[in-house]
């Protein structure tokens, strides 16, 4: 073996080691924080909403989220806690059979819809927490993805970027919009 390639494999197993004694995962606490941080920059501070609507079925993903499989980009939205979020604003959970019950009661869908659900910005999915490197100052740094339906054709997802802080809240430090394929 020449000096360059042991010299590659000694970096990669140290690599390695690092990665296995290094968490690569929140605690739930921290899960929760990072989700509720980013949803609040998004949604309370931006959009002002006055509550909140999750995608809760496991068995369908919400619309957004299905473009955002089309787009290549596949992320898992389990449901979220709702409880340990403790958001400040009302939340709700709401289902494909709850949705296809309404819609074919009410020729009208989304304007029935958000008349259910006045002052939201739509049904929303989010990934976990993804732990990213610390920041340049040595803090904990983690992304979470963001998607919202909001009509037939109204889309919208984010990546959000938060840190740390030194008092241990975490904060937003960059929203991107993710482009979504037209339906």
């Amino acid at each position: 073996m020449t000096g360059g390639r042991y010299l590659l494999v000694v970096l990669s197993l140290g690599a390695l080691v690092l990665l296995r004694l290094t968490s690569t995962r929140l605690s739930a606490q921290d899960e929760a924080s990072v989700q509720r941080a980013a949803l609040l920059t998004l949604f309370r501070e931006r959009e002002h909403a006055r509550q909140l609507v999750f995608w809760h079925d496991a068995t369908h993903a919400l619309p957004a989220w299905q473009l955002l499989r089309e787009a290549g980009l596949l992320l898992d939205a389990p449901p979220p806690d709702t409880a340990a979020l403790a958001l400040p604003i009302p939340v709700h959970l709401e289902s494909l059979a709850t949705m296809e019950q309404q819609f074919r009661a009410s020729p009208d869908g989304w304007e029935t819809w958000f008349k259910r659900f006045p002052a939201s910005s739509g049904i929303i999915a989010l990934t976990r927490p993804a732990l990213l490197p610390v920041s340049a100052d040595g803090l904990p740094r983690a992304s979470v993805v963001v998607a919202r339906t909001c009509g037939e054709h109204c889309h919208s997802a984010w990546r959000v970027t938060l840190q740390r802080a030194t008092d241990g809240q975490w904060r937003t430090r960059a929203v991107e919009p993710l482009t979504l394929p037209r339906d």
